[in-house]
Parts: C-alpha cells; sequence; structure tokens
C-alpha cells in the first residue's frame, strides 16, 4: 500500500528517533506502528505505541515544534490514558526545557529525550544532542503563509468550501493559481477530497489543528505585536469594555471569548487586533508601552472577512479560538474548548 508523503515521514521520524534512543540507554526501544488497543487507554489518534521494558508511552508525531506554539501540547500524563511523548526530528535545548517545564515528554531524532513513568520507575533526560547537518523538511504550500490565507476563510465560513476558484481567489485576495496550488495540495496530503463539482474535507480536526499551528509560527510574529499595559489598573477588571473600539480595531483572545461566550470568560491578558497608529492607540485606549504588559495588540491578520462575524466587537470565533490555544494557559484552552464547540463545531 502506498503511503502519503505525511505517513511516511512520520514512519521515518519515529524510526530513527526509536534507534538514537536505543543506542543511549543501551536497552531495547520497541515501536508498534499499528496502533494496539491498550486497555482503558484511548488512542485518540496517536501514531504509535513506543515500548521501553514494561513502560508504554503514545506517540505523537511533529514535524517542527516553535516556542510560540508550545502551547498547543498537552501534558503528557493525563488520567485514564498513557503518557503521551512527542516526537520530533530535532528539538533545541530551549525548546526542550519549555517541554520540560509543561510536563510534556520528548524525543528527536538525534537522541535528546525526557521521558518519565512511575510504575516501574523509569526517567531519562538526555540534552544537548546536536542536531544533524541533513536537510529540514520544506513546510507544504497549503501550511504557508498564502494557504493559511485561504484556508482562513474555508475554515471561517463553510459555504466557501463549495464556491468556485475565482470566488475564492477574490475572497482571499488571492491569484487564481494560488488558490488552485493550495487545493491540489490539500488533496495531494490527503485532507480535501472533490467529487465533481463538490469538496470535502477527510480530516477538519487535523486541518484546524495545522491552521492554528500554521498561524501561530508563520503569520502572528509578523503581525508586528507590541505590549502595552494600562494607564488605569482599573480597566483590566471592567472599564475595557467601556473602551471606544472605533471601526479599525476589534477584540481577540480572552476579551474576545468574553463577548462571544457571554461573560463566561473574565480576561487577565488583552490581545486586540488594530490598524490604528501606536500614537492613536495610546491616547484612545490609555496604554503605556511595557514589554510584560497584559495588552497584545497586532496588526488584522484579514479584515475582509470581519464582517463575518457573530460578535462586532470581536475578531472571528476561529481566530479568537487560535489565539487562546497558543497561550500556555489551562484555562484558555478548556475555554476554547467551548468555543469550538459553540461555533466551529462544523470541524468536528
Amino acid at each position: 500500500m502506498n503511503m502519503l508523503p505525511e505517513q511516511t515521514f512520520t514512519v521515518s521520524t519515529i524510526d530513527r528517533a526509536t534507534y538514537a534512543l536505543e543506542q543511549l540507554i543501551g536497552q531495547p526501544v520497541r515501536l508498534d506502528h499499528q496502533h494496539p488497543n491498550v486497555p482503558g487507554s484511548p488512542l485518540h489518534g496517536a501514531d504509535g505505541q513506543l515500548l521501553i521494558g514494561q513502560n508504554a508511552f503514545l506517540v505523537d508525531v511533529k514535524a517542527a515544534l516553535h516556542l510560540k506554539t508550545l502551547g498547543l501540547l498537552k501534558a503528557s500524563v493525563r488520567p485514564g490514558q498513557l503518557p503521551r511523548v512527542v516526537v520530533s526530528p530535532y528539538i533545541s535545548p530551549a525548546i526542550g526545557q519549555a517541554l520540560q517545564q509543561q510536563g510534556v515528554y520528548y524525543l528527536d531524532t538525534v537522541g535528546n529525550a525526557y521521558l518519565q513513568s512511575a510504575d516501574p520507575a523509569l526517567l531519562i533526560l538526555i540534552q544537548g544532542k546536536r542536531p544533524p547537518a541533513a536537510e529540514r523538511g520544506e513546510t507544504r504550500r497549503a501550511f504557508r503563509r498564502t494557504g493559511l490565507r485561504l484556508l482562513y476563510h474555508l475554515l471561517n465560513r463553510p459555504e466557501l468550501l463549495q464556491a468556485p476558484y475565482r470566488t475564492l481567489a477574490d475572497e482571499a485576495s488571492l491569484a487564481l493559481g494560488s488558490v488552485s496550488a493550495v487545493l491540489a495540495d490539500l488533496r495531494q496530503l490527503g485532507l480535501l477530497r472533490e467529487e465533481g463539482d463538490h469538496r470535502r474535507w477527510l480530516d477538519a480536526p487535523q486541518v484546524l489543528r495545522r491552521w492554528v499551528e500554521g498561524y501561530g509560527e508563520t503569520v502572528r510574529p509578523k503581525l508586528l505585536p507590541h505590549r502595552y499595559r494600562w494607564l488605569d489598573a482599573d480597566t483590566s477588571r471592567n472599564g475595557w469594555q467601556e473602551v471606544p473600539l472605533g471601526i479599525d480595531s476589534w477584540w481577540g483572545g480572552e476579551p474576545a471569548a468574553h463577548l462571544l461566550l457571554d461573560g463566561y470568560l473574565l480576561p487577565e491578558y488583552f490581545t486586540l487586533y488594530s490598524t490604528a497608529s501606536r500614537g492613536e492607540l495610546m491616547r484612545r485606549f490609555r496604554l503605556v508601552p511595557d514589554e510584560s504588559g497584559k495588552v497584545e495588540v497586532l496588526m488584522p491578520f484579514e479584515t475582509t472577512s470581519f464582517q463575518h462575524r457573530p460578535q462586532s466587537r470581536a475578531v472571528s470565533p476561529l481566530l479568537a479560538y487560535a489565539d487562546l490555544l497558543l497561550t500556555t494557559d489551562p484555562r484558555n484552552h478548556e475555554v476554547a474548548k467551548l468555543l469550538h464547540e459553540q461555533y466551529l463545531s462544523h470541524l468536528a
């Protein structure tokens, strides 16, 4: 059976990482790609099972890890499940340290590892292994900036999935050839199927997950983020809702979730998307530049679709969902689930 490019990458990455770990710890490391059923331990789409002696781990393969998107990863130990280990071609010391702080187990193809099991006791911590000089995998076009732009519209407005190429090009302000290339890439990846004039997602949750990752890694850092603090401390508790947004600003992240979920989340950190100048922002919102401030202001990612949103003062639920997941706050991750249930259930 022929495997898709991503399946080949997954198997190769796990095999190389397993071999590297086995050489370093001097004991067998077994791997099962067949996803056997483990009583009481739902697999939830794991890429395989790793066995070290009597200790079992579920494997999740990631093509790359970035500091800005580590908030998407869940802690390795969850009730009722086997511990999980993230496997990637290379995990830098900075990312390894961040993963350890989050309680996320990891393993890479050069032997860097953090694994722990309680029964029987096992602790593996290997750091400082240098990355291979070999080539790095290229991000597929569908998840580069152009593809992420088109995907934003397709995920945000499900009816566009059936729209003609020309309509998609106009909606996303892209060349017709770019739309064709991105959709072809999605088909090749096994994520999209076209049957005549009808298109459907083959794995909508994976498309959503990869869009959030791509947005955090590729797009968000280029939106000129700046941090501020409120000039008036009371603004963070109640006054933020009274701030005149104007026609050039929209709440994202925690305040957007508050607005979209009828006040369910009380914001601690504030994300604002705005095209206003820095001077105008500071005057209107009474902000003071502060690198450790709780207000983050970014340029809008895609204003053309802001007219298609359920809350006039907030960005789309899709963008608010991404903002929340790209933090390391478990509370925000739970709120993101609520946004998904209420607004993004078509992507389940």
